[in-house]
């Protein structure tokens, strides 16, 4: 499928939605950026995401892997990570690419699609002080996520699941797993509750993958951010990959 389709939902889903990301101390600026997870960039680690003329025709794979990330950071990361953003693929300073560029992962890079749950930017200038999506403040207040908001967010989610297809989503760190844990009513993944487990202890428990989950017949894998697999055992690191081997 096109990239573009993906652009056009999200455009549609947010359009006229400001009031939903400032209630939550969150910037939506998708038509501003440029680089990295979508919507950031692309979304595709090809030599054609840094081709702007070459946008519209960009297509990936169905039926392939997701990654999916927590957020965007913060508007000063961001800011400057545009800025100095020059380098060719696979030169990239971020440690999760790095680590899934890693020959130990058998990561299709034709078929893997990058995104993240939350939508938006952090704001953590003037009065703001972020330190994660899921733990912010303002004027030395605790902002929690609106219900709008994270409703918002998994619809989207939803939608590029439905576009893309994957077969596999790895998902990248505890908040992205306790998102869809907040935002799934389903016994499907209930062993990766409670919300307060570490993914190590998943991992021990070999309970990090969940498949033919309600949201289709995928298969859910959670890592430690920034994908680390350090954790992982010989046999759980041969699993992974035959996973993926199957995409």
């Amino acid at each position: 499928m096109k990239i573009q389709q993906l652009f056009d939902e999200l455009e549609k889903t947010t359009k006229n939605k400001e009031f939903i990301f400032e209630s939550t101390g969150i910037v939506n600026r998708f038509n501003e950026m440029q680089y990295g997870f979508f919507p950031l960039g692309l979304g595709i680690l090809t030599e054609n995401n840094k081709n702007e003329e070459a946008h519209p025709d960009n297509e990936i794979e169905e039926g392939g892997i997701m990654v999916l990330g927590n957020d965007f950071g913060t508007v000063s990361y961001v800011d400057g990570y545009v800025k100095n953003e020059a380098k060719k693929i696979g030169e990239t300073d971020s440690t999760t690419i790095k680590n899934l560029l890693n020959k130990s992962v058998h990561l299709n890079l034709n078929k893997t699609f990058f995104t993240n749950f939350y939508l938006g930017i952090r704001l953590v200038d003037g009065d703001y002080d972020g330190t994660t999506m899921t733990k912010r403040m303002f004027k030395g207040k605790e902002i929690k996520l609106e219900d709008v908001y994270k409703k918002l967010c998994f619809d989207f989610f939803v939608k590029q699941l439905e576009l893309l297809n994957p077969k596999v989503v790895i998902c990248l760190g505890h908040d992205v797993k306790n998102a869809l844990i907040d935002s799934i009513a389903s016994d499907d993944f209930a062993n990766w509750n409670p919300k307060s487990k570490s993914i190590n202890k998943l991992h021990e428990e070999d309970n990090h993958i969940i498949s033919n989950t309600i949201l289709g017949d995928r298969t859910f894998i959670i890592i430690s951010h920034p994908c680390d697999l350090r954790n992982f055992t010989k046999e759980q690191k041969g699993k992974l990959n035959e996973i993926l081997d199957n995409c």
